[in-house]
């Protein structure tokens, strides 16, 4: 069972490239042989960080993209429901579409516990945080 997909495993390691590297707008190509991500598959992860509000992007020449946020402001969380959607332990607990048998489900309630557990854990945890693990050596290939 996958819980974190490949594109949200690479937009976290994308942002993480570019909080490494305050104050200047960095290429597609830089972080993809960086982080070693395929390049057209990173620059849809982008386009996406970028609607999202994680990332800005400048034009041109010497354009590039830049975290629109600050590392402390971005969770995990955030990314992984942008990335993902809505994180749901079980149908039963994504709303009207949902399983019919959820009013009367001994297991609803212990799924629900599970994924507050879960989505507390992963709101707790920066891109500040995983920057300061890369830089204390924490993590292969953080590019610094």
């Amino acid at each position: 069972m996958e819980i974190i997909r490949r594109n949200t495993e690479y937009s976290i390691r994308a942002l993480v490239h570019l909080a490494l590297h305050p104050g200047r707008e960095v290429t597609a190509a830089e972080i993809a042989e960086a982080q070693e991500i395929p390049l057209e598959y990173l620059q849809k992860i982008l386009q996406k960080l970028t609607r999202g509000g994680f990332v800005g992007a400048q034009r041109g020449a010497h354009g590039g993209f830049y975290l629109a946020k600050n590392p402390e402001e971005i969770n995990l969380l955030e990314v992984i429901e942008l990335m993902q959607g809505k994180l749901a332990m079980n149908k039963c607990l994504l709303g009207k579409d949902g399983c019919n048998r959820a009013p009367k489900c001994v297991l609803k309630n212990n799924w629900l516990q599970l994924e507050q557990r879960i989505a507390g854990f992963l709101s707790q945890i920066t891109l500040l945080d995983l920057v300061k693990q890369v830089r204390e050596g924490g993590l292969p290939g953080g590019g610094e």
